[in-house]
């Protein structure tokens, strides 16, 4: 018997649960403590406070001899922050989030976890723009979450963020901070002085009319985060300074313009950029052209209609989506992506049938998605033989026939997604070639469950992964490769034999092993006997 190794390591997960206890604090409040041991012998202790009805700190001093390296305080009604001098001292992640927390109440948290890692304060009411001086001498912090909390002082409904306001807790080991729905509407240039050495930031879901300046001076910063707020035009040189920035997230903005230059500096180090969600009307080519390190773009629900020859540039795009856009399609629209798109999104596009002559261009097309979009033609009839994708999604088509000479001469066996049309027939897997399929997902169809639904389970036509969903019987729904259906099946339909393993599975390969009446012809593998008991 051989196990996979998720199996393995879920397996020795679970061996490694302990049974550690705490039974003083148990008694007292609704807190549980475990301990977790990983393969590698390192261990973590978990003291779980959450949802606890605390209103006050919980007395740890009975766990001042265990190593507690979690504790998770979330979604209490504590007011402050309060320590003893007996409790854990080894405590590396605290989640005070959720709670009834104000500036003035927290000044303990050095004392609680000196050499604490990971820090959330969320929704709680500390007021960001005044004293954080609780934060001092946190010096192994590495990541600090202030999502949900307020701005303090603020006039005409503009919620500065200040100048400085880090620049004296001497956070150097901070690396990702988070300040998401704080309401800011602006930020000063000069907000994030001493904390050089963020990768990484996120201000989703705030009020920023524009790219704060302030973040040109986190000179190693990653990853951006700026989804969710008022952006209407990504300046020229907005991100200039930001040589090791990897990935920008603008979804759910207001953008309409992004001018020419405005990721300069970024040429070799942006890899993602995600622009869901706005009001773009063309796909900005001249601020993407020069970006040689681009592999995935995101653009999807905009408002773009043409993209002939928009790809013209010197990255190497090799995913893009393109989902909600009412697009047209030609020959030249993939124009400079032939030789790099491997994933392409085309949900909810309009499309009435797959692009061929702009899809055909693809040399590498690997994943296509073209689900949503309720083809006019109920009948899926286009021959795919174009295309180079080895998965193809199409659900949510409103589709009823699949016809055969689809996957004819295909380059090589395709995983189909059907899933939530309409379709009760499933002959055209039966007719196709065999071994044309990795696997079909055919859930959420009106599927029969037939003979033909029987020859393909059991014949090995398609490769081991095989076939999903479900079928009805009557009044009842068996999932398909059940016990159930099978018994079912029995009853009316002969049982076919497997006439092939279909090659590089695991079932092909030990039975080419085990039975010498097989053959190698034209790279399929058959039985050289013929059905038995078939009619």
């Amino acid at each position: 018997m051989f196990l996979c190794m998720p199996a393995i390591l879920a397996f020795l997960f679970t061996m490694a649960l302990s049974d550690f206890r705490c039974p003083v604090l148990e008694k007292r409040t609704s807190c549980t403590c475990r301990e977790v041991a990983w393969w590698n012998n390192d261990r973590l202790t978990i003291v779980n406070c959450s949802y606890a009805n605390l209103q006050t700190m919980p007395n740890l001093s009975s766990l001042s001899n265990e190593n507690v390296t979690k504790l998770l305080l979330n979604g209490n009604n504590i007011s402050a922050v309060s320590w003893t001098d007996v409790g854990p001292r080894n405590i590396t992640e605290l989640d005070l989030s959720k709670n009834r927390l104000e500036n003035q109440n927290i000044g303990a948290l050095s004392h609680l976890a000196p050499d604490m890692t990971k820090l959330s304060l969320a929704r709680n009411r500390i007021a960001i723009d005044q004293d954080l001086m609780f934060l001092t001498n946190l010096s192994a912090l590495t990541e600090l979450i202030l999502d949900s909390n307020i701005i303090h002082n603020y006039q005409n409904e503009i919620q500065f963020f200040p100048n400085d306001i880090f620049r004296d807790l001497r956070l150097h080991s901070l690396r990702r901070l988070s300040l998401r729905s704080c309401g800011i509407t602006d930020i000063g240039p000069r907000a994030f002085a001493g904390l050089e050495s963020i990768t990484e930031i996120d201000l989703t879901y705030n009020y920023l009319e524009n790219v704060p300046p302030a973040i040109l001076h986190l000179k190693h910063l990653q990853r951006l985060f700026l989804g969710g707020n008022d952006i209407t035009t990504i300046e020229a040189r907005s991100f200039y300074t930001l040589r090791n920035l990897e990935e920008i997230v603008l979804d759910y903005n207001e953008l309409s313009e992004i001018e020419e230059n405005a990721f300069v500096g970024l040429e070799d180090c942006l890899k993602e950029l995600e622009l869901h969600a706005n009001d773009l009307k063309q796909i900005p080519s001249t601020a993407l052209k020069r970006l040689r390190k681009l592999l995935f773009l995101k653009i999807s629900k905009n408002d773009i209609r043409m993209i002939d020859n928009a790809f013209q540039g010197d990255y190497q795009l090799n995913m893009l989506d393109l989902d909600s856009n009412p697009l047209t399609f030609s020959k030249s629209t993939f124009q400079g992506l032939e030789h790099s798109i491997e994933t392409l999104f085309l949900r909810n596009v309009g499309i009435s049938a797959v692009p061929l002559v702009a899809l055909s261009r693809l040399q590498v097309l690997s994943y296509l998605d073209i689900s949503h979009n309720h083809f006019h033609s109920k009948i899926f009839d286009t021959n795919l033989s174009a295309l180079s994708v080895k998965t193809l999604v199409m659900s949510n088509n409103s589709l009823e026939h699949i016809s055969p000479t689809a996957f004819s001469r295909l380059r090589h066996p395709i995983g189909l997604d059907l899933d939530n049309n309409n379709i009760s027939d499933i002959t055209f897997i039966v007719e196709a070639p065999l071994c044309s399929f990795r696997y079909v997902d055919i859930s959420g169809n009106p599927l029969e469950c037939n003979c033909d639904v029987e020859e393909i389970l059991h014949s090995g036509t398609i490769f081991d992964m095989g076939l999903t969903g479900t079928c009805r019987l009557g009044k009842i729904v068996y999932e398909l490769g059940s016990s159930k259906l099978e018994d079912q099946l029995h009853d009316f339909c002969n049982r076919s034999q497997r006439i092939v393993w279909c090659p590089g599975t695991f079932e092909s390969n030990r039975a080419a092993q085990s039975n010498p009446g097989l053959t190698l012809t034209n790279g399929w593998i058959f039985f050289v006997y013929v059905l038995l008991n078939k009619n």
